[in-house]
């Protein structure tokens, strides 16, 4: 009775063994984790214009020219980073308005994206 018992575990054993070795790509678990800032493949599309369309563009757009800034496209957006008043005015840099006005300053992954965005050159994609 002893061998049949043996060969069960070690069957069990090898199974667990075979699953417990297989690889994952880091994404599989953390590029949808909210709690973590993911900044490895920023794109305008996915990142930098839903920011800006949550925390600017309604204020910043072609009929509501506040302060004279439309922030409604790529290339308005990009021209006013390429100044680095983009950056000044959304991390609360002295010198500069906070934005978004009369609300929270934009998360750290917020400006994380920006700022990584800004530094790969502006990208459209």
């Amino acid at each position: 009775m002893q061998k049949p018992y043996f060969l069960f575990l070690l069957i069990i054993a090898a199974m667990f063994l075979a699953n417990s070795c297989t690889y994952h790509n880091e994404d599989d678990y953390f590029k949808d984790n909210p709690d973590i800032c993911y900044t490895e493949d920023v794109s305008f599309s996915a990142d930098i214009f839903p920011i800006m369309e949550s925390n600017c563009i309604s204020c910043h757009n072609a009929t509501d020219l506040t302060a004279g800034i439309d922030l409604s496209d790529y290339s308005k957006i990009k021209s006013l980073a390429e100044t680095n008043l983009l950056l000044g005015v959304i991390k609360h840099n002295d010198g500069f308005a906070r934005m978004p006005l009369n609300a929270s300053k934009l998360s750290d992954c917020d400006i994380s994206k920006l700022e990584v965005w800004i530094e790969k050159g502006f990208m459209n994609n």
